[in-house]
């Protein structure tokens, strides 16, 4: 044993799994948890595996642990439910963010009549759990009560952001009263049309009259009428 910890810096695979396996042997849990923190280049799904059924408690939450860091969340909740390790659940559940384990989870403390689990599983998947869905188990099970604490965090958590919309509105409305009536583009433009079409020239019925008061087609030339 002394010789495989002078040479486990090494992170060898086959050093640590004989280390850890010399640690489940003399039922040192806490070694263990210690060694699989440090270095993890072992087979952490054959451990697990191995540490499932373990007589001691804390083995098989060693067990938890390591599906929990091979993203194996449902295995690791499963794991601490049967051991009643409800704190690591919670937490197992609260770090994986699937909404779906939160509420297996959530529903199992009610099927288990956990009244207290489950109002305090509601806090540690706050993100994950939706209101509307918490507010129906709790009034189909008669615990409302224990729902109610989240819940009100729930309506003040809206209330803020409501709140927080209403000011934002308020500025922009505010903002845009106080900034001066921006005058019509192009008004000039188009009473400078007027002059400038005729080109200094007398108009008859919108055309531009030449010298002697015979209107002009485009391009300059005199128009044929009556007379030419």
């Amino acid at each position: 044993m002394q010789y495989l910890k002078d040479v486990q810096h090494n992170d060898n695979k086959m050093i640590n799994e004989a280390i850890n396996g010399l640690y489940v042997e003399q039922g040192d849990y806490a070694a263990l948890r210690a060694s699989i923190d440090k270095f993890g280049n072992f087979d952490t799904i054959a451990l697990a595996q191995s540490l499932e059924k373990n007589e001691m408690i804390e083995f098989r939450r060693i067990s938890a642990y390591l599906y929990k860091c091979n993203n194996r969340w449902a295995q690791a909740v499963e794991l601490c439910k049967k051991d009643k390790l409800y704190k690591d659940a919670m937490e197992y559940v609260a770090e994986s963010g699937d909404a779906a384990v939160a509420e297996t989870l959530v529903s199992f403390f009610i099927e288990d009549g956990n009244k207290e689990c489950f109002a305090a599983c509601l806090f540690a998947c706050y993100d994950l759990i939706k209101p509307d869905v918490i507010l129906e188990l709790a009034w189909r099970n008669n615990i409302v009560d224990f729902a109610m604490p989240y819940l009100i965090q729930v309506m003040r958590e809206y209330m803020n952001k409501v709140d927080g919309l209403d000011e934002k509105e308020e500025e922009r409305a505010a903002e845009e009263a106080s900034q001066p009536a921006q005058p019509m583009m192009g008004l000039g433009n188009q009473l400078m049309l007027g002059p400038a079409a005729g080109m200094g020239m007398p108009m008859q019925g919108g055309m531009p009259m030449q010298q002697g008061g015979m209107p002009m087609q485009q391009g300059g030339m005199p128009m044929q009428g009556q007379g030419w």
